[in-house]
């Protein structure tokens, strides 16, 4: 809704500008309006709108020739205006009386538009159906579409690529021209012609047709596999560039409306169906269209009069193929919605993860995600549904086909009907042929019909990759177009700007905003929080584009400006600095790209960040952690100062830029950022005025507006706003000085810790060496336990699906019944051949009926096996990958906060292995498992069969079959050590660190190098995918030629075991055949009929051998096909069961450990030695100790990076220290239950982080079971509740993506709010107040003292203003308390913390 939302509003409260038009209810079309709220018993509606204004024709006036008249309502005419739900659509459709009317600037959904013919729109329940499916329709992209992307290579890839796949797809229906052959060559009727007919020589050079078709196909196989595997490879990795380039070329407003953690996950999960869209598949796609398309020609041109009635059930495949090609698409579109908002829950969770662990919010985090991942699976389960009925169907109808076909052979063949083809009369031979042509072409579609599920759900991956992709952006940064100043002298106008975030459209920052800064001029940016100080800053940069008025720079209309050419000329320090998981160096050098590095410490030094970084034992090379975890928060912002130095801009930004530095810092940094001030525009935003005193100009902004201008001494003349501002702070100061000159009493202190030398070698007692045989001993445990968990994954995936044992039953059933349909075909297709073979019309009439009523029932059954195993077992695998996501979910939640310190844990490769592993290992299940099963069966039923019919040839043949299953094996083997070296997680997490700081990466012009990083990243993934792509197009095609040479080998070994008399029929069998009937009707004499029978049983011995062995091996060469899925399934359930099986060191779920009853609040802090895991030569702490008395008020000061904020992390135990231990009230915090313990504390940090939700969740995120009024009083304490009820929609208030909708200082008091409705036993205060403004800070300050009260509170600030009365203040240097007592006692002890508050007062 945009602004004119507001004048509907208005419309309403005004009745009289309002005109009225009366019009028959006959042409008013209402649909679904609830009768109590519209038409209550009357027969005439009223429509109300307002007039428009004609001076406005022309605004807006491009949305396709519709014309508007005006915001509407409907009411009933006695209805009151004020009962009328405004937030309800109504669906209703009139007349337009005057088309002349300007196109209002509405975007209300009441609004009514012109179709421009009839001057009428309706809105019928058709014309919504038509919508819904131009929406459906509008979700996906066309096919060749999804190939947009590919280059010149990929063309000639592909083309090739489709030739083989052509060819070889042909080359199957061509088996049925041998097999013809070869039936004909066993042909009795021969012997009648030729007593002396040699079976055995015409078979043996009929077979070897075979083996030469068996060689192309294994060149073809490969060229089709691997050219398609590459090409695929290729373009997936383009899209991924440029969707991740698409995503950091968008305006900021955009990513108000996107989550950031939606689009970062959807380049993780979308991209891999994208890429199985337009890989292999189409290779396999096209290979089974051209089967089909040559088993139909060669059908037609062996005998169009049986093809024809095969034919003619083909409608009922296509439409069973397009009813289920339909529903598929929809359900994975909804599917993938659904999968894509859990992976914004899990980004967004584990991105806070010390936020969620402080406020117990695991399982709350767990909760949401699996309510997203129900929501995906109910619609997962439609999907098995209408799945199994489409393959069920299909089977139905190719098996009915084989009945049709064999009984109109029979009748063709018994009646000596003309084949016209070749003008003889139709032979078995002849039936076989057309037969195995037609069916083999008709079952390519079935197998085809997989390939349409990918391609469906590609194209709806790609929908919205595409959207992304193809989206103009506002302000483009990769576009050259626009001004490239070489310089900016920094001249800047505000004129009559109007703005408004595109997230809050109805609540505007600016209104005719006005401002004017001159060349050269420091202004400094005071005023309330959220009065819009911020939005200058983001304005300028071009974060957003101002709704009204211009703004100026060099006279310039900034729009008028290259963005990256803007933005390279400005500099930017934000108030929460994002620092991205590289090196210090690195992070420095996004200000500069190819700095060298003495300009990096040489920035360092400027922003007083040199010193500290070459004490970390890795120096400028040390890796900051994600998001700068490893690094203090006045760490992070100096090397965000020296990000910016580097940078030398000649517009200087600088919003809260030293809020987070203690003072000896600030003062330091300060001069550095004075120095680099000169001779630049420079705009300050500050809370702590000492910083703009000397600026230029000083504006203090307030609601959107300039209400005061001046420098320093003329603001405090006119005594205004500004003047009551500095006079609290000054009052403040005041107070602190007077504390300063009471008694001044001698220390009485003696246990100032000093840095004792011991302290550096201490780390050697606690991590000991040890011996390299004990070095060995663990590295060969670990060898073997790796080993082990890679032996067990499908056996745990099976059990993790023991709650389905009754879906497993009826699945295996099910797989069962499909795996006896080809041994069952076996049976019955061979006793048909028989039958063709034998000369007696009566005979074959007779025999050939049962037979054709035996398929009828194979077909029935197939329908109903194949139905029930691909909807059980996909039933199965949606359970399974629920479970499977949530658990590892689960267990991330569970990790303790130093695991998620290693980068091989970073949020990246966390959501990138939450989003495709879990589907992957669905690969042991669903449809691939039953299929697996379903011709394991397949191949036993053969074995079987071909051992009863014919144990010589079957022997022959399986001797060829450790060929097929090595290679296969080979195969797996191969492709699963490729897929354990991905690599994508580095690639994914460099996308989704830069989308989650976008503002950060767009503010530096860093985008190409983060596309450059990504690049580098997807390098090694790309090589490994070619490689794996030759290997597998080698096996499949190897698989295949074992194949046709097993085809050769049974046909030319069964011609001479027939030839030789070794098949033959039994005595029985001749006596019935050889008679005085028969051998006069149908043979020359005895010794050619026993020969023709011999023949006849010897052929129906070979023909069940073989097929029974051909149908094993197609058995295994399918499941060979899905190698690939089962190589990929077994690595990502390695990894999956290793996330599952690894266990927290600090589990907060777990109900174990005791619990205090009545909590007091002593602490005690007991010889603590600490290093975080991420760097472990690096001690924090040596020996601390320290004793906190209950209901006291401690704070901590000192340098940045000494230890502050450690001790609260070990407090809330997030880390556990490496020796010593912490006690609350006389219980060992080790010994507590975690989420007791945490439960004691509440936490505002330096940089507070907030959810996606409305503010009153955020609140309620510290107490779950808040009522609104708890939640009002909090934000009254937390002085938050005035600016949340000034939001239209108050606590309902939407937080956008990062919660960018807020200021600095808002954030701070819905994060403190949040702390004071847990009502903590302790209360932990990082930098609480740092944020606020001086009006805020005191009024927030107070109401902190309150809640502090009988409370155990530990502080850590930098402005010594806020802990003064604290009951002791502790002095932290290098992880030792160096000094400690209250405010008085250190003043007069005249250390370390009396030059800190000296300086502060003189500031």
């Amino acid at each position: 809704m945009n602004s004119s939302n507001n004048n509907y509003n208005n419309n309403i409260q005004d009745q009289d500008d309002d005109i009225e038009i009366e019009i028959p209810i006959d042409e008013i079309i209402i649909e679904e309006v609830d009768d109590d709220q519209l038409l209550d018993g009357e027969s005439e509606i009223e429509i109300r709108t307002q007039p428009i204004d004609n001076n406005n024709n022309n605004s807006n006036n491009n949305n396709n020739g519709n014309n508007k008249i005006g915001d509407i309502y409907v009411s009933n005419p006695n209805t009151p205006r004020n009962n009328i739900s405004l937030n309800k659509s109504i669906p209703i459709s009139i007349g337009v009386g005057d088309t002349n009317q300007g196109n209002s600037n509405s975007n209300s959904s009441e609004s009514i538009e012109d179709d421009g013919a009839n001057e009428k729109v309706k809105k019928s329940k058709k014309d919504k159906k038509d919508g819904e499916k131009e929406t459906e329709n509008q979700d996906i992209v066309p096919f060749l579409a999804l190939f947009k992307f590919a280059d010149t290579t990929d063309k000639i890839l592909m083309f090739f690529g489709a030739l083989a796949a052509v060819i070889n797809g042909a080359a199957m229906p061509t088996v049925s021209i041998v097999f013809g052959l070869v039936v004909d060559a066993f042909k009795p009727t021969k012997f009648n012609e030729d007593p002396d007919y040699d079976v055995y020589g015409t078979v043996r050079s009929i077979s070897f047709y075979l083996l030469m078709l068996g060689g192309g196909v294994f060149v073809l196989s490969y060229l089709e596999t691997t050219l398609w595997m590459i090409s695929g490879e290729r373009q997936s990795n383009k899209v991924r560039r440029q969707y991740l380039e698409s995503t950091l070329r968008q305006e900021i407003g955009w990513f108000d409306t996107n989550k950031a953690n939606e689009l970062s996950s959807r380049i993780n999960s979308d991209t891999v169906l994208y890429e199985e869209a337009i890989g292999e598949k189409v290779g396999r796609f096209i290979h089974f269209v051209a089967t089909f398309i040559a088993g139909f020609v060669i059908g037609f041109t062996k005998g169009w009069q049986l093809t024809l009635v095969i034919t003619s059930v083909s409608p009922l495949l296509a439409i069973g193929g397009f009813f289920t090609a339909r529903m598929m698409t929809q359900m994975t579109k909804l599917g993938q919605d659904a999968y894509s908002r859990a992976g914004g829950v899990a980004e967004e969770n584990i991105s806070a993860i010390r936020t969620v662990a402080t406020f117990s919010g695991e399982n709350l985090a767990i909760d949401k995600y699996s309510e997203n991942l129900k929501e995906a699976r109910s619609v997962g389960y439609k999907r098995a549904f209408y799945n199994g009925l489409g393959i069920g169907f299909g089977q139905l109808v190719i098996l009915g086909t084989y009945a049709l076909a064999f009984w109109y052979g029979s009748t063709l063949i018994s009646k000596k009907v003309i084949n016209s083809v070749g003008g003889n009369p139709w032979t078995g031979g002849d039936v076989v042929a057309v037969f195995f042509s037609v069916i083999i072409g008709a079952t390519s579609i079935g197998q085809a019909s997989p390939c349409l599920a990918i391609f469906a759900q590609g194209r709806g991956a790609a929908f919205k990759i595409f959207q992304v992709i193809d989206r103009k952006s506002a302000a483009n940064p990769f576009s050259t177009e626009g001004i490239k100043p070489e310089v900016l002298s920094g001249e800047i106008e505000f004129k009559n700007v109007g703005f408004h975030y595109p997230a809050r459209p109805n609540n505007p920052i600016f209104k005719n905003f006005n401002l004017k800064i001159k060349p050269g001029q420091t202004i400094g940016l005071v005023g309330d929080s959220g009065g819009g100080k911020s939005t200058i800053i983001s304005l300028l940069e071009r974060f957003y584009d101002p709704s009204e008025g211009e703004i100026l720079l060099d006279g310039e209309d900034i729009r008028n400006f290259n963005v990256k050419g803007l933005r390279e000329k400005i500099g930017l320090v934000n108030q929460e600095p994002v620092l991205f998981a590289t090196t210090i160096s690195e992070n420095i050098r996004y200000g500069k790209e190819g700095a060298t590095q003495d300009e990096i410490e040489e920035a360092a030094k400027l922003a007083n960040a040199h010193s500290f970084i070459t004490q970390l034992p890795h120096g400028y090379n040390t890796l900051v952690g994600e998001k700068g975890v490893q690094m203090s928060g006045g760490q992070r912002q100096r090397i965000a100062i020296a990000r910016a130095i580097i940078k030398n801009p000649n517009i200087l930004l600088l919003d809260e830029a030293t809020s987070a530095l203690d003072d000896i810092n600030e003062r330091v940094v300060q001069e550095a950022i004075d120095m680099l001030m000169r001779g630049r525009t420079c705009i300050v935003i500050a809370h702590r005025l000492s910083t703009i005193r000397n600026a230029d100009v000083i504006i203090y902004i307030r609601g959107g507006q300039v209400v005061e201008t001046g420098s320093h001494d003329e603001l405090m003349a006119s005594q205004g706003l500004y003047y009551n501002l500095v006079e609290k702070q000054t009052q403040q100061q005041m107070y602190n000085l007077l504390d300063m000159n009471r008694s001044r009493r001698a220390s009485t202190f003696s246990d100032v810790n000093p840095l004792l030398d011991s302290f550096h070698v201490s780390k050697r007692s606690i991590r000991k060496r040890e011996p390299e045989s004990s070095k060995k001993q663990k590295e060969e445990e670990e060898k073997k336990k790796k080993k082990k968990s890679e032996d067990i994954p499908m056996s745990r995936v099976i059990n993790y699906n023991k709650g389905e044992y009754g879906l497993w039953f009826f699945g295996f059933l099910s797989a069962v019944g499909t795996g006896a349909v080809y041994p069952g075909f076996t049976m019955v297709f061979t006793e048909m051949l028989t039958i063709f073979q034998n000369p007696d019309p009566n005979y074959l009439t007779e025999h050939a009926n049962f037979v054709a009523l035996m398929f009828v029932a194979l077909a029935v059954g197939a329908g109903i096996s194949n139905f029930f195993q691909g909807f059980l077992f996909s039933v199965i695998g949606e359970k399974l990958t629920y479970r499977l996501r949530k658990d590892c979910f689960s267990s991330i939640m569970k990790q303790d906060i130093g695991w998620f310190d290693l980068q091989e844990n970073s949020c990246g490769k966390l959501t990138s292995h939450l989003a495709s592993d879990a589907a992957l290992v669905q690969g042991m299940t669903s449809q691939r498992l039953g299929i697996v099963l379903q011709n394991l069966l397949t191949m036993l039923g053969g074995l079987a069969i071909a051992f009863y019919s014919g144990w010589q040839l079957t022997l022959v043949i399986i001797a060829c079959f450790p060929l097929v299953i090595i290679t296969s094996k080979i195969q797996m083997q191969i492709l699963a050590g490729f897929s354990k070296n991905d690599g994508c997680g580095p690639a994914g997490q460099v996308a989704s660190e830069a989308i989650s700081g976008i503002r950060t990466v767009a503010s530096f012009t860093t985008e190409k190098q983060v596309v450059e990083l990504y690049k580098k990243q997807l390098k090694g993934p790309s090589r490994e995918g070619i490689k794996k792509a030759h290997i597998s197009g080698f096996a499949y095609g190897f698989t295949q030629l074992i194949l046709f040479c097993t085809y050769c080998l049974s046909f030319w070994y069964g011609g001479k075991l027939v030839g030789s008399g070794v098949f033959h029929a039994t005595s029985t069998e001749i006596s019935n055949n050889c008679n005085d009937q028969t051998i006069p009707q149908l043979w020359n004499d005895y010794d050619v009929c026993v020969s023709a029978i011999n023949t006849i049983y010897g052929f129906n011995a070979m023909t069940r051998v073989f097929f029974a062995i051909v149908m094993s091996a197609i058995g295994i060469g399918q499941a060979s096909s899905f190698a690939p899925d089962l190589a990929k399934a077994k690595v990502a359930a390695i990894s999956v069961f290793k996330l599952i099986d690894t266990l927290s060191k600090i589990d907060p779920s777990s109900e174990e450990g005791e619990r205090i009853n009545i909590v007091v609040g002593d602490m005690e802090f007991k010889n603590l030695h600490f290093a975080y895991p991420s760097r472990p030569d690096n001690n924090v702490f040596r020996g601390f100790s320290l004793a906190i008395p209950s209901g006291t008020t401690n704070a901590f000061v000192g340098d940045s990076g000494g230890g502050k904020s450690t001790i609260l992390s070990l407090l809330l135990r997030f880390y556990n220290p490496a020796v010593g231990e912490i006690f609350i009230d006389g219980h060992n915090i080790r010994n507590l239950n975690v989420k007791h313990l945490r439960s004691l504390f509440g936490l505002v940090g330096q940089e507070p982080t907030l959810f996606s939700g409305t503010i009153a969740d955020n609140i309620r995120y510290g107490k779950l079971d808040a009522t609104q009024e708890e939640i009002e009083e909090a934000a009254r304490l937390a002085n938050a509740h005035t600016f949340i009820t000034q939001f239209k929609d108050g606590y309902s208030t939407q937080l956008g993506d990062k919660y960018t909708q807020l200021s600095g200082g808002q954030k701070q008091r819905i994060a403190i709010a949040r702390a004071i409705i847990r009502n903590p036993k302790i209360l932990l205060l990082d930098e609480a107040t740092s944020a606020l403004d001086e009006d805020n800070s005191k009024l927030v300050q107070d109401a902190l003292n309150n809640v502090m009260k009988g409370r155990t509170t530990l502080v850590i600030a930098h402005r010594l203003s806020t802990i003064q009365n604290a009951d002791c203040i502790a002095y932290v240097r290098a992880g030792q308390i160096i000094e400690k007592g209250t405010h008085e006692e250190l003043v007069e002890n005249d250390g370390a913390y009396a030059q800190l508050s000296s300086r502060q007062l003189n500031h």
